[in-house]
């Protein structure tokens, strides 16, 4: 193993130890994370609210569509034939 290994070795792994206490992880996450999450979140709030929106429109869409088929069949006013294959 030459020098400069061992040394970026040590570096690194001095690194790791730092990144490893609970002060410095507390204190990145209060004031890197946080608010790097919030600001996203705020950002993408609307659009989160818009699709289910236009999530719960469509599902009320197709429940009406379906109501309206199985109200003309109960009619009567649709003919269903039985699917017959050819051949």
């Amino acid at each position: 193993m030459s020098n400069t290994n061992k040394w970026s070795q040590g570096i690194l792994q001095k690194i790791i130890e730092f990144f490893n206490k609970d002060t410095v992880q507390l204190t990145i996450k209060s004031k890197m994370l946080d608010p790097i999450l919030n600001h996203i979140l705020k950002k993408i709030f609307p659009y989160i609210i818009l699709i289910c929106v236009m999530f719960a429109l469509l599902l009320l869409a197709v429940l009406i569509t379906l109501g309206v088929i199985v109200f003309q069949i109960r009619a009567g006013n649709i003919d269903i034939k039985p699917f017959t294959t050819v051949g």
